[in-house]
C-alpha cells in the first residue's frame, strides 16, 4: 500500500517491534474473539501493520496462534522447582509460583489465552498439558501423594486462576495477592502431602 507521501503503508519500526506488535494484537484478538472468528486482517488492523507482514513473520494463522501462547523459558522451571525445597513449604511455593505466571507481564496474557482456548482448540490444550507435564516430569520421590496428588493440587490452582484472572469474580479478582496465596496454599499443601494409598473409609 502506498500513502499520499509515496511511502509504503507499513510502519517504520524495526522488524522486532513490528513482530511484537503483531503478537500483542493477536493475543488480544484470539482471547476476545476465539481462534475461528479472528482473521489475519483484523489482527493486522489492530497492530497497525500490513497484513502481508503476518505471513512474513508467522506463515499462517495457526502458526501465529501457537506463537501467541509461547511462555517464557522459566515457566516450567518455576513450577518444578517448587517441590525441591522443604516439604513443609511445598503448597506455598507451588501456589505462589503458578499464580505468579498469571501476574507477571511476560506471561499473564499467554496464561489467559491458554485458559480461554484450551476447551476448544487442540493446540491450546496441548500447550497447557505440556506446561504441566513438563514441569513435573520427574516428581520428587518423597512427594507422598505422587502424581495424583500433584495434579489434584494443580487442578485446585487452575480453578482459582480461572475465577480470578479469566472470569474475574470480584471476591477473588480484587483480593491482595499475598492474601490469596495464604488462603489457597494450605489446600494445595494437603493435596501434596496426603498419602497416595490413604484409606478414607
Amino acid at each position: 500500500m502506498i500513502t499520499s507521501s509515496g511511502r509504503s503503508g507499513r510502519p517504520t519500526g524495526s522488524d522486532g517491534s513490528n513482530r511484537q506488535r503483531i503478537l500483542d494484537a493477536a493475543r488480544e484478538q484470539f482471547a476476545s474473539s476465539g481462534f475461528r472468528d479472528t482473521t489475519l486482517r483484523s489482527i493486522a488492523q489492530a497492530a497497525g501493520v500490513d497484513v502481508a507482514l503476518l505471513a512474513h513473520y508467522f506463515g499462517n494463522k495457526e502458526e501465529l496462534f501457537v506463537e501467541t501462547m509461547a511462555l517464557p523459558d522459566h515457566a516450567a522451571e518455576l513450577l518444578g522447582s517448587a517441590l525441591l525445597g522443604p516439604n513443609r513449604d511445598w503448597g506455598e511455593r507451588l501456589t505462589r509460583g503458578y499464580l505468579r505466571l498469571w501476574e507477571e507481564p511476560g506471561s499473564s496474557a499467554q496464561m489467559k489465552l491458554l485458559a480461554r482456548s484450551a476447551n476448544s482448540n487442540d493446540a491450546a490444550l496441548a500447550r497447557m498439558q505440556a506446561l504441566l507435564t513438563g514441569a513435573f516430569a520427574s516428581t520428587p520421590a518423597d512427594v507422598p501423594s505422587g502424581q495424583e496428588g500433584l495434579f489434584l493440587a494443580m487442578a485446585h490452582l487452575v480453578g482459582v486462576a480461572i475465577l480470578r484472572y479469566v472470569s474475574e469474580i470480584p471476591a477473588l479478582a480484587t483480593m491482595d495477592f499475598e492474601l490469596l496465596v495464604a488462603r489457597v496454599a494450605p489446600a494445595v499443601q494437603l493435596h501434596l502431602v496426603a498419602k497416595a494409598d490413604e484409606d478414607l473409609g
